[in-house]
């Protein structure tokens, strides 16, 4: 008679019955407690992914609110203008008085130029400037090499070109001063290879200008910051023939453009995360979900603390700020952030609370009353500073979200801990069957044999006779 180990599994030898697909069969229903736990890892996992994502939305909402009352936003700045900027470039380097200022412009800086001939040297050359600086050129460089040779010199008090006249074709290694001025930019050049043309020589110049009807100044650069003071000036046309050119200084106030900006800025991201959380409230449960997506939705269907943030979010929009304020400037609506015209039609944006940035109204409110709007939107009392506060409960370490994320974070731990219990049960569970049904096949298999084995006996008993 065969024998086998009681922890072999026989699928079927003797009974013909398939026992592994059974086995499975048990095993899979064994298992669904432990798929559901599963699931339900999944689900937390998606509920924390989602959650996140969520505080993101919010923290960027948080900032944007605290750009609001950044200190720097609302600094005072100035602007300037040029009514022609082809003939000069105006920047501010400091506080500047505020007015229109005429600059006249009758001669730009040049640097000085001289003109060389040029033989190749047999030997190592050596080109000796003015101001003691030396260039070397190789034997035998041409005199594109020795243009090389000297603009690689950073060094160098000149720049180097190869030029060719016209009429004569002859080819001539030309040196401009890098500097500029009368003066400042003069400069000497020797070599044995080279050979002045001296009449081929430009001087340097100063720059000369004035402004309004002040003293002819004079200047070595082109970038002139006495002009006009607190202003740098890049000097790049002469006026005399076009006239003067207008300069034109700003108040000191805050950048308005950037203010704006960082208004819409606010609406957008206020827009975008309400539009993110609604969908989560709103997103319905899936009756019979047949996917991993399906099982997915609604996670956050209703949540209440979600709807707390929305709901304290619209109000923030309605509520006054700034006591010290006009009562025409103490509301966002009244400087051009709202739902939306109160006489226009309802729409489903205005329903859900989302804002609209009316610009016009903004910019308005901004350049009748700066000082109220700052205040409006950064005081301490300010707009900014509510949103903060408001958000703060929500995001700040050891806050709401923050609860909530744990909590799924230890949710997930306490399945994972229950299904790795699980595992070793089921492995428990598949074992002991695996072990019944090969006992079940060890016993039929003997069974069978003792049943031929009779009838053998039998068959020679009744042969004998």
């Amino acid at each position: 008679m065969a024998t086998t180990s009681s922890t072999q599994n026989i699928s079927g030898l003797a009974s013909g019955i398939d026992t592994s697909t059974i086995i499975d069969q048990l095993m899979a229903i064994e298992r669904q407690p432990q798929t559901r736990l599963k699931t339900q890892v999944s689900l937390s996992a998606a509920r924390k992914s989602a959650l996140s994502d969520i505080q993101t939305r919010l923290k960027n909402l948080q900032l944007a609110a605290e750009d609001l009352k950044s200190v720097t936003l609302w600094a005072n700045k100035q602007t300037v203008e040029v009514n022609d900027p082809t003939k000069a470039a105006v920047t501010l380097s400091g506080p500047a008085g505020t007015g229109s200022y005429q600059l006249n412009i009758g001669q730009l800086a040049r640097g000085s130029q001289r003109w060389y001939t040029y033989a190749t040297p047999s030997s190592d050359d050596t080109i000796t400037f003015s101001n003691g600086h030396t260039t070397t050129i190789t034997a035998g460089s041409d005199i594109n090499a020795a243009v090389l040779a000297v603009n690689s010199d950073a060094n160098a008090p000149v720049y180097a070109s190869a030029v060719t006249d016209a009429q004569s074709g002859t080819q001539y290694l030309v040196f401009s001063s890098r500097t500029t001025g009368q003066t400042a930019s003069a400069f000497t050049a020797s070599a044995s290879s080279l050979a002045e043309d001296g009449s081929r020589a430009v001087g340097g110049l100063d720059a000369q200008y004035w402004v309004d009807s002040g003293p002819v100044k004079s200047s070595s650069s082109n970038v002139v910051t006495d002009a006009i003071p607190g202003a740098s000036i890049t000097l790049k046309g002469v006026t005399t023939v076009s006239g003067p050119v207008a300069v034109t200084v700003g108040a000191p106030g805050p950048d308005t453009s950037n203010v704006t900006a960082k208004v819409k800025a606010f609406v957008d991201q206020y827009n975008s995360t309400l539009d993110f959380i609604r969908s989560k409230l709103d997103e319905k449960k899936v009756v019979n979900p047949q996917t991993t997506a399906d099982q997915q939705k609604g996670l956050l269907r209703g949540d209440t603390m979600l709807e707390g943030v929305l709901s304290q979010l619209r109000v923030s929009m309605t509520n006054a700020y700034a006591p010290g304020n006009p009562t025409t400037l103490d509301q966002m609506n009244e400087i051009g952030v709202s739902t939306g015209s109160a006489f226009g039609t309802l729409n489903q944006d205005a329903i859900e609370g989302k804002l609209v940035f009316d610009t016009a109204k903004f910019s308005s409110a901004l350049a009748s009353d700066p000082a109220s709007v700052k205040n409006l939107l950064s005081g301490t009392t300010g707009f900014g500073q509510a949103i903060d506060d408001l958000l703060s409960p929500t995001l700040q370490a050891g806050g709401t979200m923050q609860s909530r994320l744990s909590a799924e974070d230890t949710r997930q731990r306490t399945l994972n801990d229950q299904i790795a219990a699980m595992d070793v049960l089921l492995q428990k569970k598949q074992d002991t069957l695996k072990a019944q049904f090969t006992a079940m096949e060890t016993a039929l298999q003997q069974s069978q044999a003792q049943g031929q084995w009779l009838s053998g006996q039998l068959a020679g008993l009744a042969n004998n006779r």
